[in-house]
């Protein structure tokens, strides 16, 4: 018997493409790559701008007032086997309701329903209790529940966080004993996003490759921003599209490595080791546009 969750992951992934699709109208892509997929450039639009997966992780409820996110080990540890910038964000809730997302908001007079939207009131919008970890701080979390598994094989979660409602100050638990880690809030990470995050931040960029010249593979973190921002400002914008990309992924130091050329290559890496669980993974490019600060 399945346990009761307490917001179905698929309310999750709707909710966050409707915040994604009101925020940047157009600016933004949206997809959800296959269980075992790896990103194809084919899929982005042809133009600068930068792509980052997300992951969605429900509640699961485990006592009246305990409230736990899972993560199957198998999944998170083939993220891990990427290369940096292709490893996703996992994003799930950070409740202050026992039990049911729904009884709960029924119960102070409001429609579930609304809770995709601002109006739905502070503290109740999606937007106000999501928070995001990397993939990275996810896994040292659960580091020696990784390193036992030590595989691609699923079906085996641990759990990433207790939240116990009944203790409001001292009240979440990570994994076996671990320390907290830095919590992003979802309405933090995209504002930081446009301006490039953070270095250590899973993504891949797309800029022109004219702006790149003959600097070498490797770019420094404060010059690919710039280059992302000469992107925005460049005036004849209106060749983005059509003109030649280099896709750049983060390298784990700092900097951004060169991958591969857009009109050489649309290689699709997929992993091994797939199983029959269904990824929660939207993958969302922001075009050049939504970076820009105006």
């Amino acid at each position: 018997m399945s346990k009761l969750v307490s917001v179905p992951e698929k309310t999750l992934e709707h909710w966050s493409s409707q915040y994604l699709t009101y925020r940047y109208r157009s600016k933004a892509a949206l997809w959800w790559p296959a269980n075992g997929e790896d990103v194809d450039v084919r899929w982005l639009p042809k133009t600068a701008g930068k792509a980052v997966q997300l992951e969605l992780k429900t509640l699961t409820v485990a006592g009246r007032a305990l409230q736990d996110v899972l993560v199957d080990l198998g999944q998170l540890w083939e993220y891990r086997q990427r290369p940096l910038g292709r490893q996703p964000f996992y994003a799930f809730p950070w409740p202050d309701w026992t039990g049911s997302l729904t009884e709960a908001a029924i119960a102070d007079g409001r429609s579930v329903a609304e809770l995709a939207f601002a109006r739905s009131g502070a503290g109740w919008w999606f937007a106000d209790w999501m928070v995001v970890l990397t993939s990275a701080q996810v896994a040292r979390v659960l580091e020696a529940d990784l390193k036992a598994h030590g595989g691609p094989w699923r079906g085996n979660k641990a759990r990433l966080v207790r939240f116990d409602l009944s203790q409001p100050r001292n009240g979440v638990t990570w994994g076996p004993r671990a320390a907290p880690p830095d919590i992003i809030r979802w309405r933090d990470l995209w504002p930081e996003l446009q301006r490039c995050g953070r270095p250590d931040w899973p993504q891949l960029i797309r800029v022109p490759t004219r702006l790149l010249g003959p600097s070498g593979r490797t770019y420094p973190y404060s010059l690919v921003a710039d280059l992302l921002m000469r992107s925005s400002f460049t005036s004849d914008n209106a060749d983005l599209p059509t003109g030649e990309m280099t896709t750049l992924v983060a390298d784990g130091e700092g900097g951004f490595r060169v991958e591969f050329q857009m009109n050489r290559s649309g290689d699709q890496v997929t992993a091994d080791g797939v199983g029959d669980n269904e990824n929660h993974r939207q993958l969302v490019f922001l075009d050049w546009r939504a970076l820009s600060p105006g």
